[in-house]
């Protein structure tokens, strides 16, 4: 099992990962002039700007302030069902009144409060307790490294919407890459479905190269598989490209376009009763994002 740079980030190294994707997507949204700010993204029913509003949106909530009263036209808006994805809807909508600037000014705000607040903790450890996303405490660790692969998914739905590729070797791509690569044994038993002793190999080449085995025990649970134990072939194997991946862990792409399949090997062991069944439930199976 190869290891990513982002398994050894101490706190101040997941701070600047967490930062640095924040102020590149606000940067970015500076740049865009209006049609690309307006351009569609692979997140059903947001523009690039909507992208923007949503992290605004996001950083507000987790720094504790209100938001003002808000009713949205829902029938405008028909990708945004249940209740979480209504509650996120008006948190972008809320600002799509707001001009471009002044959403790329907010977002600088809240990166400065959000780090203030983050830098008062005490004691400031990777795993002190802070409010999450849901309301819940979880450690530092977890909420910087959640809320960095959030925020660089996002970063890259932007620059894939105007057609300007980059940040793809970042601290905050290593942060979400070892966050999808952790997903590996939850992706083979609760995504894949795969039945015990199957086993599984995750290739990704290109800006980030990592390799992970996965299996699924007695009990039906999916757990890591060291070099130790390995089988000399898996059940069923993906190898693709790091952007690939990333977009197929974030539940970006229609993994039964022929554009997609070209970028993706699926590998099944011939011995096995099913394994070529269970492999072409790898790359929709890899999404881990709600």
């Amino acid at each position: 099992m190869s290891e990513l740079a982002a398994e050894t980030y101490d706190l101040a190294t997941l701070l600047d990962a967490w930062e640095g994707s924040l102020h590149a997507v606000s940067e970015l949204g500076k740049r865009l002039a209006g049609e690309q700010w307006d351009a569609p993204t692979e997140c059903p029913g947001w523009s690039a700007g909507d992208v923007v509003r949503h992290l605004a949106w996001v950083e507000t909530r987790l720094a504790g302030r209100t938001e003002p009263d808000h009713e949205v036209v829902w029938a405008q808006h028909p990708h945004a069902q249940g209740d979480f994805a209504r509650l996120t809807e008006t948190g972008v909508d809320v600002r799509r009144q707001h001009h471009q600037a002044d959403v790329c000014t907010e977002l600088d705000g809240l990166i400065d409060v959000r780090l203030a607040q983050i830098m008062a903790l005490d004691p400031l450890t990777l795993e002190t307790e802070v409010m999450g996303v849901f309301g819940r405490p979880v450690p530092l660790q977890n909420l910087l490294r959640i809320r960095t692969f959030d925020v660089w998914t996002h970063l890259q739905d932007i620059r894939r919407a105007v057609s300007l590729p980059g940040d793809l070797a970042t601290r905050g791509a290593q942060v979400s890459a070892l966050q999808l690569a952790r997903s590996t044994p939850f992706v083979l038993a609760r995504n894949v479905g795969a039945p015990p002793a199957t086993t599984m190999h995750v290739t990704v080449t290109g800006e980030i190269e990592l390799e992970r085995w996965a299996g699924i025990d007695d009990e039906g649970a999916g757990v890591e598989i060291d070099e130790l134990g390995r089988p000399d072939l898996p059940t069923i194997a993906i190898t693709t490209d790091w952007e690939t991946y990333s977009r197929l862990g974030a539940g970006r792409l229609d993994v039964t376009g022929s554009d997609v399949g070209a970028q993706i090997t699926l590998e099944s062991d011939s011995r096995v009763e099913g394994a070529a069944q269970l492999a072409a439930r790898i790359p929709e199976s890899l999404a881990i994002t709600p």
